[in-house]
């Protein structure tokens, strides 16, 4: 029993000479990684730094206008892909055009695609789901050869508001 009492002892106190030593760094050194393993020790000062770093992220969220996708190439007339040369919207398939998920990116809605250019999205896909972007090329080998990959996109037509699922996508931050 005594054995078990001078172990109790030796944690104790070693436990609190670990929190006297951080007390100690935090208040000789302004240093945010060491004052966050004691919140509140700074009080109000502290509470007022955490509000202006949530200020300064909201300010930023506002301003984001490229949102992350996964692009795939895609061509008219390819029976493995499933498609001919009539969009969803009723017209005939062309450069520039994408197909898109209307959930995420109505129908009609300009977008650019970073280092690529301007697109409309007139088109769907049955794999088309949440951000996922095809992008149409005239050739069979262009779009083979785009593969499938990253890509920013940015929203041009603000006629519309954006869909809830677009929301939950990922913003480019620089």
């Amino acid at each position: 029993m005594k054995k078990y009492n001078i172990a109790i002892n030796i944690l104790f106190w070693t436990l609190v000479a670990f929190l006297l030593f951080i007390t100690a760094l935090s208040l000789f050194y302004k240093n945010d990684k060491v004052n966050s393993i004691l919140p509140g020790l700074r009080g109000e000062e502290s509470s007022e730094k955490e509000k202006i770093v949530i200020r300064e992220i909201m300010e930023v969220e506002k301003e984001v206008e490229w949102y992350y996708f996964i692009a795939s190439g895609y061509s008219a007339n390819d029976p493995v892909q499933g498609t001919n040369n009539i969009t969803a919207t009723g017209k005939e398939i062309k450069e520039g055009m994408v197909a898109v998920d209307p959930k995420v990116i109505p129908l009609g809605t300009k977008i650019e695609i970073k280092d690529m250019g301007i697109f409309i999205a007139e088109d769907t896909g049955g794999k088309i789901k949440g951000n996922r972007i095809d992008i149409y090329f005239d050739t069979k080998k262009e779009a083979k050869e785009f593969s499938r990959k990253g890509i920013w996109v940015k929203i041009i037509d603000n006629s519309y508001e954006l869909a809830d699922l677009f929301k939950d996508i990922r913003p480019l931050t620089n």
